[in-house]
C-alpha cells in the first residue's frame, strides 16, 4: 500500500428520494496494483474506490489547508453594480499543505470564503496602498 502524496478524490452519484446527489471521499492510499483507496465508514478499513456501482470517477483534489494567518493589512475590493468599489479587510490567510496561500475575507453576516470565488470581486488591495473607492477613469 501507498499512502496517497497527492489529494486525489474519488466521486460518487447516486439517486436519493428522487434526485441525484454527487458525493467524494478522498483517496487516503493505492494498493499494490495501483487501485485507489477509501474509507469505507460501515466496516472500519480501506476498500477500492470504484467498489460499487455509484462510483463514477476519480479527479484531483484541492490540497488541504493546514493553517491559517492574520491578513496582515490586505484588503479586497468589490465592484458594485453602480460602478463604485467596495473593499474590505481580510481577516486571514489560509495555508494549503502545497504552499499556496487563499485569502479569506466575512460577509456582513459573518460567512468566511474566499473573495475569488464572488462574482464582483476586483482585486486583492496591499498594506498601505492607496485605495480605490471610485472606478478609475471617473469624475466625480
Amino acid at each position: 500500500m501507498i499512502p496517497a502524496q497527492h489529494p486525489y478524490e474519488a466521486h460518487y452519484k447516486q439517486q436519493e428520494d428522487g434526485r441525484t446527489v454527487h458525493r467524494s471521499k478522498p483517496v487516503i492510499a493505492w494498493d499494490d496494483q495501483g487501485q485507489a483507496l477509501v474509507v469505507d465508514e460501515r466496516s472500519g478499513r480501506l476498500v477500492p474506490a470504484n467498489n460499487g456501482r455509484t462510483f463514477t470517477g476519480l479527479l484531483e483534489g484541492t490540497h488541504p489547508v493546514v493553517a491559517a494567518i492574520p491578513g496582515g493589512g490586505w484588503s479586497a475590493r468589490f465592484k458594485n453594480p453602480d460602478g463604485s468599489l467596495t473593499v474590505d479587510p481580510l481577516v486571514a490567510w489560509t495555508v494549503r499543505s502545497d504552499g499556496t496561500l487563499s485569502p479569506v475575507d466575512t460577509d456582513s453576516d459573518g460567512v468566511c470564503d474566499d473573495p475569488n470565488a464572488v462574482g464582483n470581486f476586483d482585486g486583492l488591495v496591499a498594506p498601505g496602498a492607496e485605495t480605490r473607492t471610485e472606478q478609475q477613469g471617473s469624475s466625480a
